[in-house]
């Protein structure tokens, strides 16, 4: 097929061809998700993080629980992408504040954590604060899955 690079697509052509876009992306809509073990593995991730954060002045496998978070951070992409095309959940603008309200939250997690044990040495601390790590993930995930499901089957940008 050949064309003319210098003439303009009539509005019929232009019109048919924003719709092919869009259904296409409301067709793909359905199957833009995350896989399943991905928010249960990035939260342990996160706890883990957090735990060896809170414990590393006071215990040498602190600081081994903050290497392997960091590991499996950076393996995460890595596995996700196996067979599988990646979308950013966390970058697309339909969750955007999300995102930035998870890791707002997750930072005032980890730092109040800090500070906590720092005055008080309760070991609960570390270990819940990595929970509420999980459950912010385990919740936060799935959220912005859909808003970026639901961004592309209204065509929203």
């Amino acid at each position: 097929m050949t064309s003319d690079h210098n003439k303009r697509p009539s509005a019929d052509e232009a019109k048919r061809a924003l719709e092919s876009v869009n259904e296409s992306r409301q067709a793909l809509a359905a199957h833009v998700r995350s896989p399943a073990w991905l928010y249960p593995v990035q939260g342990l991730t996160m706890g883990l993080l957090i735990a060896g954060l809170v414990f590393s002045k006071d215990t040498g496998w602190g600081s081994s629980l903050v290497a392997v978070a960091v590991v499996f951070l950076c393996l995460l992409p890595l596995l996700q992408s196996r067979g599988r095309v990646v979308v950013d959940v966390y970058t697309h603008p339909g969750s955007r504040r999300l995102a930035m309200v998870y890791v707002v939250a997750f930072a005032l997690i980890a730092a109040a954590a800090l500070v906590l044990y720092s005055f008080y040495s309760w070991a609960w601390l570390g270990y819940g604060a990595a929970g509420l790590a999980l459950i912010l993930t385990l919740v936060m995930g799935p959220a912005m899955d859909g808003r970026l499901e639901r961004a592309l089957q209204n065509d929203h940008r």
